[in-house]
């Protein structure tokens, strides 16, 4: 919040910033306020880190409004509500629906792995975002905890899709910019061959590796170099013996034509989904 002696920043008039929700390399998400609608939102500042060159902050600025047309395409109760794209000082904003929530790192990081049931819940509400996105040609590309959001009232929702690219857009050239998260990102795009949405299926399984083992499958902490060669050329990690052991090895093959579709895994979670999600995630876990 802005102290007594600071005036909250208000972007395109309209807009005005209230306190940080999350940041990182890539940018600011500030809890805000729709003075005109009159209703809260989240709204997504680009940051620009030190030393860019000016063909960097363009492609950063790219990102953002890629991110924005990905989610205006998308109309689905598991993916961010987009509501609009502003621009303050040439720069892009772009304006989503404020949920109350924690990302799935943050849960996990706070209560250890998910139940059966949880880890369950969010691997069917993710698959089925990632359904919706497919079908409108989108692969997200960094399908990972930090990107999914987990609700105080039980919705499960996929953010993030910064780095998605529509496939019908030209594939863009990106110097020094490193896209994705090594521990979870899938072997043939840490190799640098073709993305496809194949990716987020290895994404997923490396999200419900890290729900149910309450770590994630590769070392996000180390060398992110180290860490790609172990995603390359070393074995896949398989989870503990349980009920999603195959579901996650499934989805995590090495080779993208041999990971299980997107339909099936939502079939195998079905069994598991045996309370809603506002009940599995309770006010104990906020």
């Amino acid at each position: 919040m802005a102290t007594a002696s600071e005036e909250p920043r208000v972007v395109a008039g309209r807009y005005r910033l209230r306190s940080v929700l999350g940041s990182g390399s890539m940018g600011t998400v500030w809890s805000a306020y729709d003075e005109f609608l009159r209703r809260p939102v989240a709204v997504k500042e680009i940051r620009l880190p030190p030393g860019v060159t000016a063909g960097q902050a363009d492609e950063l600025r790219e990102r953002t409004l890629r991110e924005a047309r990905a989610i205006a395409v998308l109309s689905h109760p598991n993916v961010i509500v987009l509501h609009d794209v502003a621009r303050q000082d040439g720069e892009p904003y772009v304006v989503m629906e404020l949920l109350p929530s924690h990302s799935l790192a943050e849960l996990l990081k706070a209560h250890g792995p998910l139940s059966t049931e949880q880890a369950a819940a969010v691997g069917d509400a993710v698959a089925a975002a990632l359904e919706a996105a497919h079908e409108a040609g989108i692969t997200h590309r960094d399908v990972k905890p930090g990107n999914v959001l987990v609700a105080e009232d039980g919705r499960i929702k996929l953010t993030d899709f910064g780095i998605a690219r529509n496939v019908s857009e030209a594939t863009m050239t990106r110097t020094g910019m490193t896209l994705g998260s090594p521990a979870y990102i899938a072997p043939e795009v840490a190799s640098g061959k073709a993305v496809t949405p194949a990716a987020d299926l290895w994404g997923l399984g490396a999200t419900l590796f890290s729900a149910v083992e309450g770590r994630p499958p590769y070392d996000a902490d180390g060398d992110p170099l180290e860490t790609i060669g172990k995603v390359v050329k070393g074995e896949v990690p398989r989870p503990s013996p349980g009920p999603l052991a195959a579901v996650i090895s499934g989805l995590m093959a090495k080779e993208p034509l041999d990971r299980t579709p997107l339909r099936e895994v939502r079939l195998q979670l079905y069994p598991m989904l045996t309370k809603a999600p506002r009940i599995l995630f309770g006010p104990e876990m906020f």
